[in-house]
């Protein structure tokens, strides 16, 4: 009896230490999954990195370059200089936001973008694959993408909304977006007085070209005024370029229409996230009240810094430009022939100026741009923030001499 208890005893602590094996096993199993799993996915990060930075190698030294974000920097400068802190308005350089920076440099990924976490799990939707560099330019890094202010506009296009919203807009202020007509005379010669947002260039025939300014407010660092910030001003801001653009149009016989409607006053409740929206009625209207309207220009001011957005040509500095397609249009390509002109033109008379043509579709910017209303519009960035105005009025006046050249090839077609 006592034999037989010693041995059920003895069973017992077998099927125990068996059972312990076999959950070590398990453990095992699961804890070699987990860590396959863990550096398969820093494989595929660590690839994922080196492609970007061999795609971003700059063009005269062959060397990667890694790009920490301003703030950072600022920040690190601030740990060893008070007085360069003192004189700075800085987030606080730490160790976690050195780590969420080396988390999205890897993985692509920002914790503080739930947009990059979705997309790092659909197949081509990251920001970086729906934003490409259709042609390339004498002065493009391809790994230089054109960069928005305030982050891309995603607001679909409502039409109904929209012209409800402008609607209101012009009873408050007076003003609409600019329309169509012959050029103005003064009020002593019986003509039409000038309105307010409107200006006309062309003594020969109606306009042709219609230039105007979403993100009207687009500055640069070397213009600011003490009390204005973030290279955005209600006065000197990129409407002066468009109306050089005019102004140097007109010298060469093409008679154009400029709006410099400020829609951050002349909309009620204003959204930087509806630019798109405000400034499509400016062009809808523009194109119902002339129907000798050929060309569309969009106008803005890149984000980039000069050395990104800056040409020597002959011994004088121009801002580069760089064409945006808004491939959300289904006739996209229509606009993007018409930009190539442009490109081209520039290539070959004013080496460097061009950065190129830009797509961009629903998952990288509001890509549509009102291309859609005319199958020769076209989103112009001219230079980048750290350019001067009077680089601008340079490239304004390539600009024309190219354009006019286009439109004297159409009209001899």
């Amino acid at each position: 009896m006592e034999r037989e208890l010693k041995l059920n005893t003895t069973l017992e602590q077998w099927n125990s230490v068996e059972e312990w094996k076999e959950l070590k096993g398990y453990a095992k199993t699961f804890l070699s999954l987990m860590a396959l799993s863990i550096v398969f996915v820093l494989i595929i990060g660590l690839g994922s990195y080196m492609r970007h930075e061999v795609a971003a190698k700059q063009n005269d030294n062959k060397l990667a370059s890694v790009e920490f974000k301003q703030a950072t920097l600022q920040s690190m400068l601030a740990e060893e200089l008070p007085y360069y802190a003192a004189n700075q308005q800085l987030d606080t350089f730490t160790f976690h936001k050195l780590g969420l920076w080396i988390m999205e440099k890897i993985t692509n990924v920002s914790l503080l973008d739930p947009a990059s976490i979705v997309a790092s799990e659909m197949l081509y939707s990251s920001i970086e694959e729906q934003s490409t560099l259709i042609h390339g330019g004498a002065g493009a890094d391809p790994a230089r993408a054109p960069q928005d202010d305030q982050g891309a506009a995603y607001a679909p296009i409502d039409d109904q909304y929209l012209d409800k919203l402008l609607d209101e807009a012009e009873k408050q202020t007076g003003s609409g977006s600019p329309s169509s007509h012959e050029p103005n005379k003064s009020a002593s010669e019986g003509g039409p007085e000038q309105e307010k947002g409107q200006h006309t260039s062309g003594e020969q025939s109606k306009p042709v070209a219609f230039i105007y300014h979403t993100h009207n407010r687009e500055s640069w660092n070397s213009e600011l005024k003490p009390n204005e910030r973030d290279a955005q001003s209600s006065n000197t801001n990129i409407t002066l370029v468009g109306q050089r653009l005019a102004e140097e149009l007109e010298k060469r016989g093409l008679g154009s229409m400029v709006s410099d409607t400020d829609y951050p006053t002349e909309v009620p409740d204003y959204e930087w996230a509806y630019s798109y929206k405000y400034s499509r009625k400016t062009v809808r209207e523009a194109i119902a009240s002339n129907n000798e309207l050929q060309y569309i220009f969009d106008l803005h001011r890149d984000s980039q810094p000069r050395k990104y957005t800056t040409a020597e040509i002959n011994g004088n500095s121009y801002a580069q430009v760089y064409f945006i397609i808004g491939q959300r249009n289904p006739n996209w390509k229509e606009n993007e022939a018409f930009a190539l002109k442009i490109h081209e033109k520039l290539e070959e008379q004013y080496p460097g100026l061009s950065r190129g043509i830009w797509g961009k579709n629903a998952n990288s910017g509001n890509a549509e741009y009102n291309q859609s209303l005319s199958n020769q519009s076209v989103l112009i960035e001219v230079g980048g923030i750290d350019n001067t105005l009077e680089e601008c009025y340079r490239t304004a006046e390539a600009l024309a001499d190219v354009i006019a050249q286009i439109h004297e090839e159409e009209q001899a077609q």
